[in-house]
């Protein structure tokens, strides 16, 4: 996938990436083990898009990842973006520069990417009425976690307002 995406990004043209089939860290593997879960992978595709300037201009790559409402990591995903952000401000503040291509932002993750959750009609409509939401994990389509809907409403508008991710 970081190859097909180099060439893509190399000539122009962006992509995206649903990462909802990548098990969760809260899953575990048939050898007992933890998965690495989506975040990880957002790191890989992050540091592609940002090594292949796109068409060889100074833009950045167009790159889109997205996740389900219902992924069991779905908060990380939601404060992924906004976690490095606070983080580049802290280095502008200490003089790095700031601008779009510059230190600041040039070292800290997911500023290669875009992020959005996939929210349906059922997470919305539970968000409204605060109710809970349950996560399910990616193996078994069984019940893994519950969260209160209008929460991760509130993290992905928080999050969209910081950094305008997720």
């Amino acid at each position: 996938l970081a190859r097909a995406e180099a060439m893509l990004f190399k000539f122009g043209s962006g992509s995206g990436t649903d990462l909802s089939s990548l098990r969760s860290t809260r899953e575990k593997l048939s050898g007992g083990g933890r998965p690495s879960g989506p975040l990880s992978f957002l790191a890989v595709y992050d540091a592609v898009a940002g090594v292949v300037k796109s068409g060889g201009k100074t833009r950045r790559a167009a790159k889109m990842n997205t996740l389900r409402d219902n992924h069991p990591d779905i908060e990380e995903f939601i404060n992924a973006k906004r976690k490095e952000e606070l983080k580049a401000w802290a280095l502008i503040e200490q003089g790095y520069d700031p601008s779009f291509n510059g230190e600041a932002y040039g070292t800290v993750r997911f500023q290669n990417e875009n992020l959005s959750v996939r929210a349906s009609d059922a997470f919305m409509e539970a968000a409204v009425q605060g109710q809970d939401w349950w996560t399910k994990r990616v193996t078994d389509g069984k019940p893994c976690e519950k969260k209160n809907a209008s929460s991760l409403l509130t993290a992905i508008a928080e999050g969209t307002h910081l950094c305008g991710d997720p």
